[in-house]
């Protein structure tokens, strides 16, 4: 976990692993407070208020496991095989 400082503005907290990175940051509308969660290297990035973020306490893991059908992103169907397969030895 990375801490990134920009001055005059709230800090980005910034979380990878050897598959993607992740941003996340506070941000206030108005009266609304929201995480800003956002993908540097995809593009993609979402506004959660806090309602959202407690729904996500209720799910159960195989929502996320459903959520990485489409790894890269909405629009991108994920054609993997398994490896034995691509070299016939099923």
């Amino acid at each position: 976990m990375t801490i990134i400082h920009n001055e005059g503005q709230d800090p980005i907290i910034q979380i990878a692993n050897e598959f993607t990175v992740i941003q996340v940051s506070y941000t206030s509308t108005g009266q609304r407070e929201r995480l800003l969660v956002s993908s540097p290297r995809l593009g993609f990035q979402t506004l959660l208020d806090p309602l959202q973020l407690e729904s996500l306490t209720w799910q159960p893991p195989e929502t996320f496991s459903k959520l990485l059908d489409t790894p890269y992103g909405p629009g991108t169907e994920l054609n993997a095989r398994p490896l034995s397969a691509l070299l016939g030895k099923d």
